[in-house]
């Protein structure tokens, strides 16, 4: 091997050693809210370092390094403004405003620990922190906005791909399980007028559920029910949804939520799985969520063959999977009588 490829290797390899240090800048960002600051035009270092509170020659040397990322641009005299990066870590409109707060906070203090989840099998978040990450959310409002948040950009970006994959019902009640955002349920109500819905989440997640929908004018259509998935889900629904739930959860909490589902329904409607299930075309993609799984729930990813059985292990019986060019999964299933 020539010397230039060694050093090309090594290069490569202390880029992606330092990826701590990339985190923390952009988190760093977000946390001093530099993006929503940069959002109408130019800013001086003088009002940023106001604004902010760090120092001018402190604050100069970060968006340096934040101008190498991208987040930041130098504006002539002596200001910054907004890079191409920035308008996703913009607090009202930025889709990754949430995961980089939570990557540079509560994900990143879990990982530090990934050597416990490596010994035990079981969850570094909850071992670090001393509760789930449903817990942290209970004593940390920031923490469960940012995170409901990321679920909205998730969604979003997924929410055509769902509708085109399954015949949603154009009237009825639906139940959206650990609905997080309700950017699902917002997109189903809307499109489907005579569609009313359920809203299940953690009680220190439902209310930023709620002003979401209100936000989008869809509140009123939808009922709120604060619970846990591991006790019990509210009964009446036609549809069951549970969208990115599921993969957070061993396997004994898995069964526990779907045989939940089971009872709720009574023997009749419908469950509806979506999953973004473990791409096996994608080796390096799968394994690094089986590693987030572990993690910060002590689960696994799952393949969808994994789900369907899982399901049956539940008591249901699959009627029809259907997979995405994407990956993203959707498993209907009726409850067995």
């Amino acid at each position: 091997m020539s010397t230039q490829i060694a050093m090309g290797e090594k290069q490569h390899l202390a880029a992606i050693i330092d990826g701590h240090i990339t985190t923390q800048l952009i988190a760093s960002a977000v946390r001093f809210r530099v993006p929503d600051l940069l959002k109408d035009g130019p800013v001086s270092i003088q009002r940023l370092s106001q604004e902010t509170g760090i120092a001018p020659r402190e604050l100069a040397r970060f968006l340096r390094a934040l101008q190498g990322l991208g987040v930041v641009e130098r504006a002539a005299p002596d200001g910054f403004r907004a890079g191409p990066l920035a308008r996703h870590l913009q607090c009202d409109a930025g889709g990754l405003y949430g995961q980089a707060l939570m990557a540079g906070g509560d994900y990143y203090d879990a990982w530090s620990h990934l050597d416990y989840s490596l010994r035990t099998g079981e969850s570094a978040f909850e071992h670090h922190h001393g509760s789930s990450l449903w817990g942290r959310f209970a004593e940390n409002a920031e923490a469960a906005a940012a995170f409901t948040r990321t679920m909205r950009t998730n969604t979003e970006r997924a929410l055509d791909e769902i509708l085109g994959l399954y015949a949603f019902p154009a009237r009825g009640l639906v139940a959206d399980l650990g609905a997080g955002d309700g950017t699902l349920v917002a997109g189903l109500v809307s499109r489907f007028p005579e569609l009313r819905a359920i809203i299940f989440e953690q009680p220190s997640v439902i209310e930023h559920t709620r002003r979401s929908l209100e936000q989008q004018k869809v509140g009123d259509r939808c009922e709120y029910i604060p619970g846990s998935l591991l006790d019990e889900v509210p009964r009446g629904a036609d549809l069951y949804i549970l969208k990115s739930v599921i993969h957070n959860w061993n396997e004994e909490s898995a069964l526990r939520i779907l045989e939940n589902c089971r009872t709720a329904m009574d023997g009749r409607g419908t469950l509806l799985l979506i999953e973004r299930a473990m791409n096996e075309g994608n080796p390096k993609e799968a394994a690094i969520r089986d590693m987030v799984m572990l993690v910060l729930f002590g689960s696994t990813d799952r393949t969808v063959r994994e789900y369907e059985e899982l399901l049956e292990r539940a008591g249901f019986t699959v009627a029809q999977t259907a997979i995405s060019s994407s990956g993203l999964s959707l498993l209907e299933a009726r409850p067995v009588t």
